[in-house]
């Protein structure tokens, strides 16, 4: 949980220069949508929404 919530703290403060890391996140983030814990599964989906809009794509088919 707390490497997620410092993906989420990065991703809030570099904004849109966060983006070039989106090929190394996207496989963790993967993984971790299909956690047994809903809080976990919950920030991922919402780090993932994040990330979509400020991409302007869907992420779907790399997850």
């Amino acid at each position: 949980m707390l490497s997620l919530r410092s993906v989420k703290q990065m991703l809030d403060n570099l904004k849109e220069e966060y983006l070039v890391l989106l090929a190394e996140t996207i496989p963790f983030l993967a993984e971790l949508l299909e956690d047994v814990e809903l809080s976990v599964k919950s920030l991922a989906q919402d780090i993932i929404k994040q990330m979509e809009e400020m991409s302007g794509e869907s992420l779907a088919e790399y997850l």
